[in-house]
């Protein structure tokens, strides 16, 4: 029943009326034909990763572009691709990604695949491109991926040139956009041997050598542990920041290891009295793969609320992530609307606050239907 009502979910959400972007009805079952469909045309499938009940460029990318039917470039580019849409952390199309031997960096990613005669799944397909948030350049990076335009090709040139830390994080980027993970890591290892790192500098990097290849590109959270565990032990002062306390949280949770998940979870985030620290458990516990976070989290959403008056509206929003994942979506709709009142006429956070509660009332209808 879930996974029909995800499906009348997408299809009710990809076709809005005059929208610009034409998104497939799909399915696990149907990947395979769709891969050979796009192959035999020899055209595109492009993949947006997105989740547009929390993340901001997810909802600026449907405003803007993909369901702005005043968008004609983007519609006129696409006309002819298999595009699809894939919440990245709501199951079962988490799931589906890491079946399909898809990885990505965050939301929104865009993947631009060019899938071959025999190709089965995503992953298989040849990658052309991955754009990863919403730059300026989004329609442009997307045309000249689909006419050949090769970023790896221009970040080595660009490090050719340069020879600087700069222009080598640039290529582990373009690498880890492109989902090779191997080349990724070279190029970190490549930038730690650099004796010009500044130590707070080189300690950001070790880290992003982990999160970046390893755990969101090939999801080894095994190998993601150990070798934040080693990275802890070279960087001890790093323990003690959320970026490294999130990876861990994260790569235990997603290893269905629910109690030590929790038991980390409540030594390192809980009791602050630091609102962005409760904000980083409250996006955990959205995130979290086991759910077992979820009631816990959404009592301390209400409890959030009370508790930073000047960031209601904030809270409100996260209330209503915790309880769409939860499945109550009219106390979602409600903690969204909510949000959206509360937040000032200059709060840069309304159009969150409107997509998500444009998108939660689309999931509502779609589960009416």
């Amino acid at each position: 029943m879930r996974k029909l009502l995800l499906s009348a979910l997408l299809l009710a959400a990809a076709l809005p009326a005059g929208a610009a972007v034409r998104f497939a009805d799909w399915s696990a079952d149907n990947i395979g034909e769709l891969l050979a469909g796009t192959a035999s045309a020899d055209s595109f499938v492009m993949v947006v990763i997105t989740q547009p009940d929390w993340c901001p460029n997810c909802i600026r990318l449907d405003n803007r572009l993909l369901r702005n039917p005043e968008a004609t470039a983007i519609a006129e580019l696409t006309a002819d691709w298999t595009v699809l849409e894939v919440l990245g952390y709501d199951e079962p199309d988490a799931t589906f990604l890491a079946d399909q031997g898809l990885g990505f960096l965050g939301t929104p990613t865009t993947l631009l695949l060019k899938p071959a005669e025999g190709d089965a799944r995503l992953g298989d397909a040849r990658q052309v491109a991955a754009i990863v948030g919403l730059p300026d350049d989004y329609l442009e990076q997307l045309s000249r991926a689909s006419a050949g335009y090769d970023a790896i090709a221009e970040a080595q040139a660009r490090f050719r040139e340069s020879n600087d830390a700069e222009s080598m994080r640039a290529l582990a980027d373009a690498y880890l956009m492109a989902g090779d993970a191997d080349a990724a890591r070279r190029v970190f290892q490549s930038l730690l041997l650099r004796e010009t790192l500044a130590p707070e500098e080189r300690r950001e990097i070790a880290l992003q050598a982990i999160t970046g290849p390893t755990q969101r590109i090939e999801n080894d959270y095994e190998r993601a542990l150990r070798e934040l565990d080693a990275w802890a032990s070279a960087f001890p002062e790093g323990a003690e920041t959320v970026a490294f306390k999130y990876a861990r949280a994260w790569s235990l949770l997603s290893l269905g290891r629910a109690d030590a998940g929790r038991a980390f979870a409540a030594e390192n985030f809980l009791g602050s009295d630091d609102p962005d620290m409760v904000a980083s458990y409250l996006y955990l516990a959205f995130r979290d793969p086991t759910g077992v976070l979820l009631d816990d989290a959404e009592g301390r959403a209400r409890t959030a609320i009370e508790r930073f008056p000047e960031q209601a509206a904030r809270f409100q929003s996260a209330h209503g992530r915790l309880l769409r994942r939860q499945g109550r979506l009219a106390e979602a709709e409600h903690a969204f609307s909510r949000a959206l009142a509360l937040a000032a006429e200059d709060d840069p956070s309304r159009d969150t606050y409107a997509g998500q509660l444009a998108f939660v009332q689309r999931e509502r209808a779609g589960r009416a239907d």
